[in-house]
């Protein structure tokens, strides 16, 4: 599989955006460490998938199945 590189500055060095209430010691620990971040409660359709650690830009679309 290939590394998800960011749109904005071609960067590879991206994490995943997850979304929900996180309360979980060991996912708050994996956000603490810059594993993925969260990207809030809601999650809609057109909610990004990706964040870059580089720029910052979110990118991808997560999709509703």
């Amino acid at each position: 599989m290939s590394k998800k590189q960011c749109p904005e500055c071609n960067s590879t060095n991206v994490m995943p955006i997850i979304y929900g209430y996180i309360d979980d010691p060991d996912a708050m620990e994996r956000i603490k460490n810059g594993e993925f971040t969260t990207g809030g409660c809601c999650i809609e359709e057109d909610s990004p998938k990706w964040q870059c650690r580089d720029c910052d830009n979110e990118f991808g679309k997560v999709g509703l199945v």
